[in-house]
């Protein structure tokens, strides 16, 4: 820990660290509970706009930290990381800075400040008057007069227009007009300020806190926002910097410590998922164990013309280690799925009714997870499968695809909430959607809030995926996977998920654990795949081809011993 340090622009661990040693897999509780992951460790707390405003006035009211001492600190740390990222800035390029309203102007004005000392070549374009400012914003604006600044009040794009027609550039562009404190779309100046500034192509663009435009919150843009090639956000990154549209606004993410006290790292509800805490998840598996000491998982699946997806999830149940894989399917997907499936898997023909119906019930408990869904399909036979899994089997349970879709049709939200063993849904938004009865653009629009709607609903653990997936459970801890690749928006991916954290559970892992290891495994073996065949060449079973890179990946060693919350790239 650099408790005495006063810089914090360290970037975070990169996904893409070369292949290293593996440890195995070892079972951790199989309770019921729903543990955080390393709450006290390196898992890094992410903050609504409103949060952190109000962390930054218990910092002030509660530990006597005048605000302006986190604006300096704020406002170094962006200097030096924009000299870092760009050593010439200031001397072959001209460096503007725009500031706008509230801290971000502040925090504008420090960065400006900064520069200036080290004899950059700086120009400061404010929108507001003089007058209107407050406080530690005012004395440092007061402080930029002092050291007879270029300071410019923009009242009208105009003179904007007017200075680029006399100064090309190149140019070096500083957003400090809005932050975190967007309220609406943006109008008026505002609109055509970013605008303009976006039609400069200009590849040198910091943003403070958050690209001007986006939500802190969401990520949402209602009608424009600056287009950054690097943010440093302060104190704790926001939910915006992960969600799209906004994501893809921001470029290259770095937080920086501005010494909040450390009590504030561990509070919250929301966390970004970490590389470390996650690998001390997996331990040494049994060197001398049998295949029956490593789980047996059962998935439940496959139609005629969807044999692929319980053959996928299969695939990569067997890669997670699991001892026993066994799949029933349909009569009629019975003989072609044989063909599908790996050697090593077990399968049966569902027959429903009858002797054959009560022998699967009997043989349920035999199981050690079950995953359910997998192109499935949705005739009625289907949802007493589904029903009889809920109702009759003890153990962790995860829900995909057509499982959930059947949960969605027929109600069956009151069958999860009674259960008292672990149940997993893995829904993309559509899917969310139909679970919740509402328009998917409601979840696009709100995606943490519609999925802890699902929690409450269902009592499960629920993953919602995406570029960013997030991860809750009844707890009301939220966990994202900030993890974006292209190339796995590709069929199967889902199912290849679904079949990864099956065999987690399967193998006795906590079942939110298990979740969240199974998102990142699936994600780190993604990534593999995109390295090899390129983001448009991948394919689901290629990332069922990486898993055991992705195994050997995450205990490879960060290149850091400093803890994240002050190491924070984010590619």
């Amino acid at each position: 820990m650099m408790n005495g340090s006063n810089r914090s622009n360290y970037p975070l661990q990169s996904p893409h660290a070369q292949v290293g040693t593996t440890g195995g897999l070892a079972s951790t509780s199989t309770s019921h509970s729903l543990s955080r992951v390393d709450p006290e460790g390196r898992n890094l707390r992410i903050c609504t706009a409103e949060e952190m405003r109000e962390i930054d006035r218990l910092a002030e009211v509660e530990f006597g930290i005048d605000a302006m001492i986190l604006m300096e600190n704020a406002g170094r740390s962006a200097a030096q990381i924009l000299l870092e990222k760009w050593p010439h800035a200031g001397r072959t390029t001209e460096i503007l800075v725009f500031a706008g309203k509230g801290n971000n102007a502040g925090d504008a004005f420090v960065v400006a400040r900064r520069l200036m000392a080290l004899d950059r070549r700086v120009r400061v374009f404010h929108l507001e008057e003089p007058a209107r400012y407050r406080g530690p914003v005012l004395k440092n604006f007061e402080i930029l007069q002092k050291m007879k600044a270029k300071m410019t009040l923009i009242e009208a794009i105009p003179e904007l227009e007017e200075f680029l027609s006399r100064s090309p550039g190149p140019f070096t562009i500083v957003d400090g007009i809005l932050g975190t404190g967007l309220k609406g779309p943006l109008e008026g100046l505002f609109f055509d300020l970013v605008e303009t500034l976006n039609g400069l192509h200009c590849p040198e663009v910091l943003a403070l806190d958050i690209p001007t435009g986006v939500s802190g919150n969401t990520g949402a843009i209602e009608s424009t926002s600056i287009q950054a090639t690097l943010t440093v956000s302060f104190g704790f990154p926001k939910m915006g910097h992960f969600l799209p549209p906004g994501a893809s606004r921001r470029g290259e993410l770095m937080n920086v410590d501005i010494s909040l006290p450390a009590r504030f790292r561990r509070e919250g509800d929301k966390f970004l998922l970490m590389r470390g805490p996650l690998a001390r998840l997996l331990r040494e598996r049994d060197r001398y164990g049998h295949k029956n000491a490593f789980g047996h998982t059962l998935l439940v699946g496959g139609s005629p013309g969807r044999l692929g997806a319980i053959a996928m999830a299969a695939g990569a149940c067997h890669k997670m280690g699991t001892g026993l894989v066994t799949v029933g399917t349909w009569e009629d997907s019975f003989d072609p799925l044989l063909i599908k499936l790996p050697n090593e898997t077990m399968v049966f023909p569902l027959k429903m009714g009858g002797e054959a119906f009560e022998s699967y019930r009997k043989a349920l408990q035999n199981y050690s997870s079950i995953v359910i869904g997998p192109g499935l399909g949705l005739r009625p036979d289907g949802r007493l499968i589904l029903e009889e899994l809920l109702t009759s089997y003890s153990g962790p349970v995860v829900i995909d695809a057509d499982g959930l879709n059947l949960i969605a049709d027929h109600q069956l939200h009151g069958l999860l909430q009674a259960r008292n063993a672990p149940t997993v849904l893995t829904p993309h938004p559509g899917e969310l959607a139909r679970l919740l009865g509402i328009p998917k653009e409601e979840v696009r629009e709100r995606p943490a809030e519609c999925l802890m709607e699902v929690v409450r609903k269902t009592h499960a653990i629920v993953l919602l995926k995406g570029a960013a997936t997030l991860v809750a459970s009844a707890e009301d801890t939220l966990y994202l996977n900030h993890y974006p690749n292209d190339g796995m928006a590709t069929a199967g991916s889902g199912d290849v998920l679904a079949g990864m954290i099956g065999g987690l559970l399967g193998q006795g892992m906590n079942a939110f654990e298990g979740t969240l290891l199974g998102i990142y495994l699936h994600s780190l073996a993604g990534d593999f795949a995109a390295r090899s065949l390129g983001h448009r060449s991948m394919t689901a079973p290629d990332i069922i081809g990486n898993i055991s890179n992705a195994f050997k990946e995450i205990h490879v060693p960060l290149d850091t011993d400093l803890p994240v919350e002050v190491r924070a790239k984010l590619l």
